[in-house]
Formats: C-alpha cells, structure tokens, sequence
C-alpha cells in the first residue's frame, strides 16, 4: 500500500454512490473523471477529488463475463470471481504507473509484483453487474 492518505481517499471515493455505471453517451456526458469501457459497449467513470499529486484509474469488467481459455490458463483459473479482480487489479496498475501491457501479461497469475504494489492503492468496488477496481497514486508512489 502506498500510504494512508490514499487509503483514506479510496475509502471516502471508491463507493457505488461515487461511479456512474450506463450507457457510453451517458458515461461521457458525466464531464470529468476517469473511465473504462465494457464488453457490451457501457461505460463506467469515476470522478475522485484528489490531494494535489494524486492521480487515478479504473478498469471494470462485467462480473460473470466468461474468461477465455488462454486467460484461464495465463490466471491458472476460468472462475470470473478469481479472474477479473487480478485482471482489473492489473490494468489500474498499469494505468497509474504507465506501463505497457505486455510488461503486466507477465506477472505470474496476474498479480501485483510487491515493488508495484507498494506503489499504489486500490479498491474493488461492485455496482449492479460490473466489478469496478478504482486505484489511485500519491505522489510517493
């Protein structure tokens, strides 16, 4: 984790009430905040107020959403409830830290190397149907 203040941040923020979850139009008429995008062409965004230097990130998945048989066995799972965490988990991570994403496809069973994790924060967070994981990074991180 990376400090308190972010945990403080994701537990104010990170919160059904604080995502917009609907369709794409909807999700960009919401103005401001971060957003990721469905596999049935929704929308979600997450508009955070962070400390200066902050920064944040999404990533969300349809909960049951079938896994592919080549992710089942990069995750060494075909179980949604195993499997979108680490992947939206990893794809926060990414966000925040740049990096590519052949660089995260890598980490074993797609979750966080400690060096990576230690750098940021985050929270899963369910609205309806979608597993949302919200991260942020202070400036430490």
């Amino acid at each position: 984790m990376a400090s308190s203040r972010a945990r403080q941040v994701l537990s104010v923020y990170a919160v059904p009430g604080r995502l917009t979850v609907g369709a794409s139009h909807q999700v960009r008429a919401a103005g401001v905040g971060v957003r990721s995008h469905l596999a049935d062409g929704r929308g979600v965004v997450w508009d955070p107020a962070l400390p200066q230097g902050f920064s944040a990130a999404i990533d969300a998945e349809i909960l049951l959403q079938s896994v592919t048989p080549r992710l089942a066995r990069r995750v060494g799972s075909d179980d949604p409830a195993i499997v979108w965490p680490r992947w939206t988990r990893c794809e926060v991570a990414a966000k925040l830290l740049d990096l590519p994403v052949l660089s995260w496809l890598a980490w074993d069973r797609l979750q966080l190397p400690a060096d990576v994790a230690a750098r940021i924060d985050t929270a899963h967070v369910r609205v309806g149907d979608v597993l949302v994981c919200c991260g942020v990074r202070g400036p430490e991180g």
